[in-house]
């Protein structure tokens, strides 16, 4: 038998805990895993990179988790798609501040051990989602916001 001791004294364990998408906004958050590059299982040619993202404002979200995938396209990607992985991946690299817009430029490689517990803002939607003809709503990234240096107009 094995047995496991668990703090029970913490009343917070047993306070049923939200699973429903966060509202609309965009919200400072943290990167919360180690990012890793796994195969892609849709399109075994292109690589994904799980994000997990946690709120980190003092609102009533603070905790909350938001889920990406980055996706690095392979080789045999159409240009346009190609295009819109690597975009993606150089916003995410500026907003938690990895790359500058000049690094990117130069096309700088991306150390993905650099990103665990970095900070950014964080552009999030909800979207429809059906799973198994159940009808529900999840958060999507809508952007990684960034400055880009550029004056507001």
């Amino acid at each position: 038998m094995s047995i496991i001791n668990v703090d029970t004294s913490n009343p917070k364990l047993t306070e049923k805990r939200s699973f429903d998408p966060v509202p609309k906004a965009v919200y400072p958050m943290e990167i919360a895993n180690a990012l890793v590059t796994e195969t892609s299982k849709s399109t075994p040619d292109n690589m994904v990179v799980p994000v997990e993202l946690v709120v980190v404002d003092d609102g009533e979200f603070k905790g909350r988790k938001v889920f990406d995938n980055l996706v690095i396209c392979g080789p045999n990607a159409e240009a346009k798609s190609k295009s819109g992985c690597d975009q993606k991946i150089a916003a995410f690299a500026m907003c938690f501040g990895v790359l500058t817009k000049e690094q990117v430029e130069v096309g700088e490689g991306i150390d993905l051990d650099l990103f665990k517990g970095c900070t950014g803002m964080v552009d999030v939607i909800t979207k429809v989602n059906v799973y198994e003809g159940v009808t529900s709503q999840k958060n999507v990234v809508r952007a990684y916001l960034f400055d880009d240096g550029s004056e507001a107009s």
